[in-house]
């Protein structure tokens, strides 16, 4: 009898993830507000690329930041209604950010997480219309087509173009 040896075949069932997110460590210790919001708005159109290529919405935004002497602080807030839009998510996430952030802090790693995520066809649609979402949703759902067929680098927001200059961001895709 040989004992860790099964040839029976691996059926694997693929999971809806309970929360999408992404941080990064900075290279540099961050003073400036208006550079953490560059890096706190890359990371959050990260998540909401994410969130929709998965047809998810969030319906819980959690900011983190971890300044130089590894101190961490996560804020989180309940949303409405779910959602996936790059700028109401982004809206909630730097308002998390500066009910945390205190003028002078050295920070060191920023990232923004959406949880308590819903399939986009479970929402339960609203008697009032918000067309504002709705001109955002294709706003985002075109910026997302020509990623997916150009490349994610292929077109980006004028606020992140010269991110580069503070930090590298890796997707996770």
């Amino acid at each position: 009898m040989l004992i860790g040896i099964d040839n029976s075949e691996v059926v694997y069932k693929r999971e809806r993830p309970k929360s999408i997110g992404n941080s990064v460590t900075l290279p540099n210790d961050i003073r400036d507000k208006d550079e953490l919001e560059k890096v706190l708005f890359a990371l959050t159109e990260q998540v909401t690329y994410r969130l929709r290529k998965e047809k998810l919405l969030a319906n819980v935004v959690n900011v983190q930041l971890r300044t130089k002497d590894f101190v961490d602080f996560s804020h989180q807030k309940r949303l409405e209604t779910p959602i996936s839009n790059t700028k109401e998510i982004y809206a909630e996430a730097k308002m998390l950010l500066n009910e945390m952030y205190k003028q002078g802090m050295a920070i060191r790693l920023v990232g923004v997480r959406t949880d308590n995520l819903v399939q986009k066809n479970e929402l339960q649609l609203s008697l009032f219309n918000n067309s504002d979402n709705e001109k955002q949703d294709k706003i985002d759902n075109t910026i997302d087509k020509l990623k997916e067929k150009y490349g994610y680098d292929f077109i980006t927001r004028a606020s992140n173009l010269n991110l580069e200059d503070t930090v590298k961001i890796r997707r996770k895709d």
